[in-house]
């Protein structure tokens, strides 16, 4: 049998990751007041399903109820086994319809045939198709003293509001690393399964919150190694995750080694990393620096202990600005990633304009040299020197802008998109410099095409496109001045499509943490 339904709890005691869950039913079974519908929300492998079992022992052991079942009478053991006539696990995804539910519904009026109370455990209810969860809400609207429903959900916002209100709600939480960590311990331990802490925080990562595949990993990886499970027998039975190359990458771009960021995303796309989730996984580094600066406590849930120490070790290698930085252009990679379709250049890019601060013109990162040199934090000496040369920019007086992203084209041959491409990041600065609230729309400007004497600028919407044509005579001065040339600015708005790029990442460094959280979710 799997170690996952081998070690399934049999008690609330047992149940792993849910304390609030825990002491709410306990204490709701010791003072008499059952519910006769309760709701289980959460992530798979959570311990939904386990709970709902639970809580039909507690209902119907012979010296209940009770927070405690013995386990050992007729009736827990005949729930245990699945062989109990009065306890009813209903998978909904495979009898969601309302034929299905009218059965149930006139089943549900005859009394129990051998135990206290009826109990119905509906997986998957948010499977439930609309007719059918319509003649289930008369049930519960008015249920039989001797029934009570249990509902086990990863979706619960798909369930009617009629349904919701209905029963009492318990969200499940996902599973906290260092608590998966201990409990795949202690069963390692007792299966005599030899494995270090390494692999263990390898597995409950890719268990992403999911003790039950955690367990069905540790036993997958067991079968696999044949003897000692370490983190590299992790990699090679379920292949990279792409978490160590995220990171190497890290401590690379926090030395500023620029080649060494663009080895290592070579080497990552040699071993099939998808670039996606890596630039995912980089977002969540970057964000664990920052939560390091911020509160290091708040590392204990999402990290194990090795490796939240390590992150409050390496935050202290940055300022905020410069991880919020980072984040801004990983965030700004994963939007464009759509439009763009090459994520291993937007990653490549968004790590490079990191790396190389000291040489990167627009206001955000002369912002974070300037922050860098009034944290008085020790810094290489090219980058005290680029941070005093970024106060002196803010400082001096106005003069005539120069160009330092990209040469002027040269102005032997015709003027094509690509030099106007290569020139688009010294045209960007200008105009930003002029007009900061700009920096949005030209962010996810692309230059399309050269027709006649007008440069073609695509965007994603109208609103943006509105927004840049106000502004035309301002970019088309910018323009005439990078490249040599006088033209005229169109704009095009690109075809709208379902797989059209989400909005831009917000300067706000709070509403940055939202914009991350809601796209790693």
């Amino acid at each position: 049998m799997s170690l996952y339904r081998d070690w399934r709890p049999k008690s609330f005691a047992e149940l792993v990751g849910q304390e609030a869950v825990v002491r709410t039913l306990t204490s709701a079974i010791s003072g008499g007041k059952l519910a006769h519908a309760y709701l289980f929300s959460g992530p798979r492998g959570s311990g939904k399903t386990s709970a709902a079992k639970i809580l039909a022992r507690c209902i119907d052991c012979i010296q209940g109820p009770t927070p405690t079942p013995d386990n050992t009478c007729e009736n827990c053991l005949a729930i245990l086994s699945g062989t109990a006539l009065d306890v009813l696990e209903i998978d909904a995804a495979s009898n969601r319809g309302i034929d299905e539910i009218r059965a149930l519904r006139d089943a549900v009026k005859f009394a129990p045939a051998a135990m206290r109370m009826k109990v119905y455990i509906i997986d998957e209810a948010h499977m439930l198709t609309k007719e059918g969860a319509n003649a289930f809400l008369k049930t519960l609207e008015e249920p039989p003293p001797h029934a009570v429903f249990i509902l086990a959900t990863t979706e619960p916002e798909k369930l009617p509001l009629t349904i919701l209100s209905r029963c009492q709600r318990y969200a499940f939480r996902r599973i906290a690393i260092p608590v998966m960590i201990e409990r795949m311990r202690e069963i390692a331990a007792a299966e005599k399964i030899p494995i270090d802490d390494s692999a263990l925080s390898a597995i409950a990562y890719r268990a992403d919150g999911g003790l039950r595949d955690a367990l069905t990993m540790l036993e997958q990886a067991a079968a696999f190694a044949g003897g000692k499970i370490d983190a590299a027998t992790v990699e090679l039975a379920f292949g990279a995750s792409g978490r160590t190359y995220a990171r190497t990458l890290l401590d690379r771009a926090i030395a500023r080694d620029a080649a060494g960021v663009l080895k290592s995303i070579d080497e990552a796309s040699d071993a099939g990393t998808d670039m996606q989730v890596l630039i995912r996984g980089m977002i969540a580094e970057f964000r664990n620096l920052l939560v390091a600066r911020i509160d290091p406590a708040l590392l204990a849930r999402d990290l194990a202990p090795a490796d939240a120490e390590a992150a409050v070790g390496r935050s202290k290698e940055l300022t905020q600005a410069q991880i919020i930085r980072a984040l801004r252009l990983l965030a700004e990679a994963l939007s464009t990633v759509r439009s763009s379709g090459n994520p291993r250049l937007e990653l490549e890019t968004a790590l490079l304009r990191f790396t190389l601060a000291a040489e990167d013109p627009t206001l955000d990162a002369i912002a974070s040299r300037v922050s860098v040199l009034e944290s008085g934090a020790p810094q290489p000496p090219a980058s005290k020197a680029a941070a005093h040369k970024a106060v002196a920019e803010i400082t001096a007086p106005p003069a005539e802008p120069s160009v330092a992203a990209a040469e002027k084209p040269s102005s032997n041959g015709p003027l094509t998109i690509q030099k106007v491409r290569s020139a688009w990041q010294s045209i960007r600065t200008r105009v930003e410099g002029e007009r900061q609230s700009l920096r949005t729309q030209l962010s996810r400007a692309q230059p399309e095409a050269i027709e006649g004497n007008a440069l073609v600028i695509k965007l994603p919407n109208a609103i943006f496109a509105e927004t840049l044509k106000d502004n035309a005579k301002m970019i088309e001065a910018a323009v005439a001045e990078v490249l040599g040339t006088p033209l005229r600015v169109r704009f095009r708005v690109e075809a709208a499509s379902k797989n059209a790029s989400p909005a831009p990442p917000p300067d706000d460094p709070d509403e940055l943490l939202s914009y991350i959280n809601e796209r790693m979710t």
